[in-house]
């Protein structure tokens, strides 16, 4: 169909936190994936440019760290300074036409990402990071990347259209990675960085302007330097359409957008505010793409309609030419992740721990102890109690990935799919009255149970992040879910006996809850007597390869009190299907949906 004169259609496509999953593989599990990989993208991403002849393909960051094969070659065997990182020969063949960064890029510091993203062959932009610069006001260098850019694009009439982008990524980078960020990059708001560079794109004569913002959608309420600022950058006025990632949702159509019409939040057609947005998922799990039917009048470009949409991977056939440009690569990897590290008698897995004690988190708990306390031999702090606080991660909950690992022998995989982050160890000195705010903050996982209603409610709250949910490990609790936010942990014990407001313990974390990740309460102003570079997975490695075989006792830690009172409220909560033979007793199968491989349960809550 011929478009009317002055009439056009521009297709703009985005993938966003791919993390480097290229081949759809699960390297953790080492099995193929169905429903991932940059690959499969790949095949969308060249049926659409063929849909839609005027196109743009964008990423949203996240890109170079999350997967053994990001960990291969930044760290286990490093890029020869020659050698194209595996990512960006995928992305230099799908000819990309610009991208910006989000917060995981940093991980492997400044020097790594600056040398891989000179490879891309397209435009890296950035918004609101600015170079570290002791000398300058604010501290406010050069812009790490170009600020915005425009693309112009020409019609098969030759008429032309200026797009202009911006990029924009989460200020707490420089929490979440203050160990090897601090005085080399500052960040600024989201929001006041994006409106700056918006209106000057208008004035160098951007007809239209684009947001790439490696940021979610929720919550809703604004704050200076939030981390997901789309819902306030949809009420800018010069900016046109915003491209949204880093929560790993889908929007349109993501549960956790349901029934928010009220706040101009159209989950169905994919706008907020009347202005299109679009959010892929990760790992390639979806291609996002927003379409412009854009008339010219007057030399003045006008957007008639936009659609936003997403589109699923799953039963799309990976493109081979991607398999093929990193065929070594992924041997590589495989040959990696399969070596042998030693042996164990326990069943790992991860499918309730967030319904109570589990040999998952334990045996990194513990782990994690041992080597702080071998630490403080012969110091100050010798004698000091220490904990671990530790989040279930990987609990198969929300649609997240799982861990299942059978007793027997351990390879590099399993010890990854237990703790797949790099993280280092760091030790906090932290009192009684702290631990228990600590505690306090991390129960808004669960939902409350309210005994007099008769609504169904799931247990799990969405909107919190399991790897938020801090269980601490060398005491005991209980969890009243009955009960409101802040009232919920009672009888916190330390040896049998109630621990005392001004009681000190060493407290085994990671950088990124020392540094204030997940904003719990003060936590990033408790004094660090441990400030280790020791990754947790390379010490779990360790203590795999020194211990004959890996098997303990699971102890009491905490637990969620049962609802003996009359309970009217129906309570459920969600795996995957593959947890079903491993149930604890106060869950009942209540139904199993095969297509998206889950287990619904009805919790009996009398048995807690």
């Amino acid at each position: 169909m011929t478009s009317p004169p002055n009439c056009y259609q521009l297709a703009i496509l985005e993938t966003s936190d791919l993390h480097c999953y290229i081949v759809p593989y699960d390297y953790y599990n080492d099995k193929k994936s169905e429903v991932f990989g940059l690959a499969k993208t790949a095949t969308l991403i060249k049926k659409f440019q063929k849909i839609y002849k005027n196109n743009i393909l964008v990423d949203n960051g996240d890109l170079i760290q999350g997967n053994a094969l990001s960990d291969y070659v930044s760290r286990y065997k490093p890029l020869e300074k020659d050698k194209n990182h595996p990512i960006f020969k995928v992305m230099n063949y799908l000819n990309y036409d610009i991208a910006t960064v989000g917060n995981h890029d940093f991980n492997y510091g400044l020097e790594f990402l600056k040398r891989v993203t000179n490879q891309a062959k397209f435009p890296y932009i950035c918004s609101n990071i600015y170079l570290f610069d002791e000398n300058k006001e604010n501290n406010m260098g050069e812009s790490l990347y170009p600020e915005s850019y425009i693309i112009e694009k020409k019609f098969e009439d030759n008429a032309s259209i200026k797009i202009g982008f911006i990029g924009v990524a989460p200020p707490q980078i420089l929490i979440w990675d203050k160990h090897i960020l601090d005085n080399k990059i500052i960040i600024k708001d989201i929001v006041e960085s994006s409106k700056k560079q918006a209106i000057q794109l208008k004035k160098n004569g951007a007809d239209l302007v684009i947001a790439l913002a490696h940021s979610g959608i929720l919550p809703l309420k604004y704050i200076k330097n939030t981390e997901n600022a789309v819902y306030e950058l949809t009420k800018i006025k010069q900016i046109d359409a915003v491209f949204s990632g880093h929560a790993h949702n889908i929007f349109p159509g993501g549960k956790v957008f349901q029934n928010l019409d009220k706040y101009k939040i159209d989950n169905t057609i994919g706008k907020i505010n009347n202005i299109p947005v679009v959010m892929p998922g990760a790992l390639g799990s979806h291609l996002g793409i927003i379409r412009f039917n854009l008339e010219k009048k007057k030399n003045v470009w006008k957007i008639n309609q936009s659609f936003s949409e997403i589109h699923s991977v799953k039963d799309v056939e990976p493109d081979s030419k991607v398999i093929s440009l990193v065929e070594e690569e992924n041997k590589n990897v495989l040959n990696y992740i399969r070596s042998y590290v030693g042996k164990s008698n326990i069943h790992f897995y991860s499918w309730f721990s967030s319904l109570g004690n589990s040999y998952t988190s334990q045996f990194i708990q513990k782990t994690a102890i041992e080597f702080a306390s071998n630490k403080f031999k012969n110091t100050k702090w010798e004698n000091l109690p220490f904990l671990c606080s530790f989040a279930p991660l990987n609990t198969g909950t929300h649609g997240s990935s799982f861990i299942n690992i059978p007793k027997g022998p351990l390879a590099i995989k399993d010890i990854s799919n237990l703790y797949p982050y790099d993280n280092e160890i760091k030790v906090l000195l932290v009192n009684g009255e702290q631990i228990k705010d600590w505690l306090e903050f991390s129960a808004q996982t669960f939902n409350q149970i309210n005994v007099t209603s008769s609504e169904e409610i799931f247990l799990l709250n969405p909107l919190f992040p399991t790897f938020n949910f801090d269980c601490i490990f060398g005491i005991t609790y209980e969890i009243d879910l009955t009960k409101p936010l802040g009232n919920r942990i009672l009888n916190i014990q330390f040896n049998k006996r109630k621990i005392k407001p001004k009681q000190l313990f060493g407290v085994v974390t990671n950088n990124y809850r020392a540094a204030g990740g997940g904003n719990f309460p003060n936590i990033n102003k408790f004094k660090t007597i441990l400030d280790s570079t020791e990754l947790y997975r390379n010490i779990l490695i360790e203590k795999v390869k020194n211990t004959k075989v890996i098997d303990f006792t699971l102890e009491e830690n905490w637990k969620i009190l049962p609802i003996i009172t009359p309970n009217k409220q129906t309570v459920y909560f969600e795996s995957s299907l593959d947890s079903i033979p491993y149930h604890p007793p106060f869950l009942v199968l209540h139904s199993k949906d095969e297509s998206l491989k889950k287990a619904k349960y009805r919790i009996d809550v009398t048995k807690f």
